[in-house]
């Protein structure tokens, strides 16, 4: 937000604090000065003359030798300017002036005639027609005949301005204009803020104002029009022109310049309507389907019917809070004006102004929130200018629409919470000193506190945020350290999980996976990607109240789809092998809509992508990482719908419940991300494992007898996991069976059709004796008998 100082004072009487002074101040109650701009500082020593004589220089054809009148003296200055004549005023650049560029002018002789500076151009002063008319003129800059003699160009031009280039927070949507910022520079220097010039005289309406209606206060809570007739298009007066271009903001006409002056001043967008093109009344509501208007930039804009418009009865006149339609603008033969002042939901205009890709200042400012002040006062304050400009006559006539505004905000509390919330202790005089210079009213009886919250304060909503204010102007210099109240002293370091986190970062790593970081929010289209049913628990997401757009309007339930849509970019830059990982939360709501916090599920999501990666690299990743969490597991066939049903697996924790998942991307799925290639996922819920203590490891003395080995090999059905068959032996062969071993699967000719024969090695040890061959063959036949019976499995000879 630029805060021209010359403006300012119109409001706040500054004194003659410098602007770096003004700036620190700022600074201490939370507004950033981004930077300082000083017009016109790179021209130095340039002064107004008038030509006096022109005489032809004697060495050269295309030269004149100028004299020149300074005001209190006169000098000769040679030029080569066309357009030089008798009696012009011009800009002189004297000797030891700079110009912008920091170019150094001094008396040098030109052709043998002494020349005392130069005259100059507006493109040498760096200004163009916005500053004055003829800047961008091929030749000098003629100034006007009443312009003074010897003057800085600089105060003539307008150029002796100081701006502040204030950074305001999202919070503040108040402090998004003059008025607003002049507010709290008030307070900061105790001074009263003088209220804008609202005054104006009335006249009879010569016809009646257009009727308002509202389709929808929720987007649209007010809406006010007024009519201006006898309007007189023409040039606005230099200061207005001054203060908009000190603004970025470009002349146009008095009508249209009052709309902006407003809303830089007071920080209310205003639109105005030429009454005689809104027919049979204005109606605030949805575009319709297939509905278009050319707006005030000349271009066609198709709309939507989540779009909000202003119309008449016939077609849309306006983009409501973005633009004004073409047809309906002011122009030469506009005699009466309509003047609309309306607070628009800005979650509406910038989901417009994004759709169609236009953005104007009235669209930034409704982004970042209009309160029912800035309207009541925005539309006064133009009323007011049209009558001091002469620009039209104010009717009588007046038309609202909308909801009744409403009533202060009336917060009771205690000087002792806000001291207590502080952290020191702050007179209660001062605290109310500091509330009614922000515009809070302050009824205070032994300690209670009844503040009554001004309407353009909506940012304040209960006595944390009064706190906030009073330590802001207190000053946050003076808050002295501490101990908290009650605290116990604690051990430094991480916490369990935290231990528990870098070292699965760490395990990752190893395996030559990068860590990823992706947005919590995500579109719940992903889902349909991902191939979850309709009724997918997983769809259960918690929505965002305001989200950004639809991509990111939900909380994530699963970290999959972030990750694959990841993988996507990668492949994308021809980045065609290559590991990622990721550890973040997934939120898993109890009920919607919520009551209370979802559940935060800390998760690991990996992508293994090239043509070299297989199950078992990720299968033995994902083992490493579940060793070291010391987790008990098993694995089964996976039916997750976006892993591939035969390379792929469910991790089955001791208590049968499913933790995770992972194995080959399904190949839908891969068409569904527009993802080619190989490419293994994998989901993990580390959160019921992630507060364990790492479990101490213990010394095992050597075994004092011997392993034995035996192998088996069987003929069963080829649905049957290994782990299943796995888990049989090691059940079947109680403590005696130390470990099981596959070595062999084999499918052929000579295996019956829907079967496989599997050879596994048993090592077979007992910690209080050597076996004999009985107990062996007892323990073998114990385990064939269990596999028989569990899965009608046949011994291969």
């Amino acid at each position: 937000m630029k805060l021209p100082l010359s403006w300012l004072k119109d409001y706040v009487d500054i004194g003659d604090i410098s602007a770096k002074e003004l700036a620190d101040k700022l600074l201490n109650i939370g507004f950033e000065v981004e930077e300082i701009i000083e017009l016109g500082k790179d021209i130095i020593n340039v002064k107004t003359g008038k030509i006096i004589s022109i005489e032809k220089h004697p060495n050269a054809d295309k030269l004149k030798v100028c004299e020149t009148d300074m005001g209190d003296y006169k000098t000769i200055i040679v030029t080569g300017a066309p357009n030089v004549a008798e009696g012009d005023i011009v800009p002189v650049a004297l000797n030891d002036s700079y110009l912008p560029g920091d170019k150094h002018i001094v008396s040098s002789p030109l052709r043998g005639v002494m020349s005392n500076g130069m005259f100059c151009s507006g493109s040498e002063l760096a200004i163009d027609n916005s500053v004055i008319e003829g800047a961008e003129i091929n030749g000098l800059l003629i100034l006007p005949p009443e312009t003074p003699l010897g003057v800085d160009i600089r105060e003539i031009l307008g150029l002796t301005e100081t701006i502040l280039d204030v950074s305001v927070t999202s919070n503040r949507p108040d402090c998004q204009s003059i008025y607003g910022l002049s507010r709290e520079i008030a307070t900061i220097l105790n001074k009263q803020v003088k209220q804008p010039d609202l005054s104006y005289k009335t006249y009879p309406a010569e016809q009646a104002i257009p009727s308002v209606a509202i389709e929808n206060t929720d987007i649209c809570p007010l809406y006010t029009g007024r009519m201006i007739k006898d309007i007189k298009i023409e040039r606005s007066p230099k200061w207005m022109r001054d203060r908009l271009r000190y603004m970025g903001i470009r002349a146009i006409n008095n009508v249209v310049d009052i709309t902006n002056y407003v809303l830089m001043e007071i920080g209310q967008p205003l639109h105005a309507f030429d009454i005689n093109l809104v027919l049979g009344g204005v109606q605030v509501r949805s575009a319709k389907e297939n509905e278009t208007i050319v707006a005030l930039d000349g271009k066609k804009y198709n709309l939507t019917t989540d779009m909000l418009v202003i119309a008449d009865s016939q077609k849309p006149v306006a983009i409501a809070g973005v633009m004004g339609g073409e047809y309906s603008g002011i122009n030469d033969d506009t005699h009466t004006v309509f003047l609309e002042t309306a607070r628009f939901a800005k979650g509406s205009v910038r989901s417009t102004s994004r759709e169609l890709g236009l953005r104007s200042d009235s669209s930034a400012k409704y982004e970042k929130g209009v309160d029912f002040y800035c309207v009541e006062t925005g539309r006064e304050r133009a009323l007011a200018l049209f009558d001091k400009l002469g620009a039209g006559k104010v009717c009588d006539a007046k038309v609202d629409a909308g909801v009744t505004i409403p009533e202060k905000k009336v917060i009771t509390t205690t000087a002792q919470r806000i001291c207590d919330l502080i952290g020191i202790d702050i007179d209660v005089k001062v605290m109310t000193e500091i509330l009614t210079n922000l515009g809070i009213e302050v009824v205070e009886k032994d300690g209670v506190m009844n503040c009554t919250i001004p309407l353009y304060r909506e940012d304040i909503d209960n006595y944390t945020d009064l706190a906030e204010e009073v330590i802001r102007y207190y000053g946050y210099d003076n808050i002295t350290s501490s101990f908290i109240a009650f605290a116990h002293p604690t051990v430094g370091g991480m916490s369990a999980r935290q231990k528990n986190v870098e070292n699965v970062k760490d395990i990752m790593v190893s395996y030559g996976a990068y860590e990823a970081l992706t947005y919590s929010f995500i579109t719940p289209k992903q889902y349909d990607l991902l191939g979850y049913d309709k009724d997918s628990d997983m769809r259960k997401c918690i929505p965002i109240l305001n989200p950004l757009s639809e991509e990111l309007s939900v909380m994530r339930t699963q970290l999959i789809g972030s990750m694959l849509n990841s993988v996507y970019i990668n492949l994308s830059r021809r980045n065609n092998n290559f590991r990622l990982f990721e550890i973040a939360k997934a939120y898993i709501p109890e009920s919607l809509p919520i009551t209370k916090l979802p559940k935060e599920n800390e998760t690991l999501s990996f992508a293994f992508v090239g043509d070299n990666e297989d199950f078992y690299q990720a299968k033995e990743t994902v083992s490493a990482v579940l060793n070291s969490l010391g987790i008990d597991y098993k694995l089964e066939r996976s039916n997750k719908q976006f892993l591939h049903p035969g390379i792929s697996a469910d991790i089955i924790d001791n208590e049968g419940e499913v933790i995770g998942s992972f194995g080959k991307l399904h190949p839908k799925t891969a068409d569904a991300f527009k993802i080619e290639g190989t490419v293994f996922v994998g989901e993990i819920t580390l959160e019921k494992y992630i507060e364990n203590e790492k479990k101490i490891k213990k010394f095992s003395a050597l075994p004092k007898f011997q392993v034995i080995d035996r192998d088996i090999a069987m003929v069963i059905d080829e649905e049957i996991t290994i782990g299943e068959i796995i888990e049989t032996i090691k059940n079947a062969g109680g403590s005696w069976c130390d470990s099981v071993e596959l070595f062999d699967v084999y499918r052929g000719s000579q295996i019956e059709k829907g079967k496989k024969s599997v050879a596994f090695k048993i090592y077979i040890r007992c910690d209080e004796k050597t076996l004999v061959d009985a107990e062996i063959q007892e323990f073998m036949s114990n385990i064939i008998n269990s596999l028989t019976n569990n899965y009608n499995a046949q011994l291969r000879s």
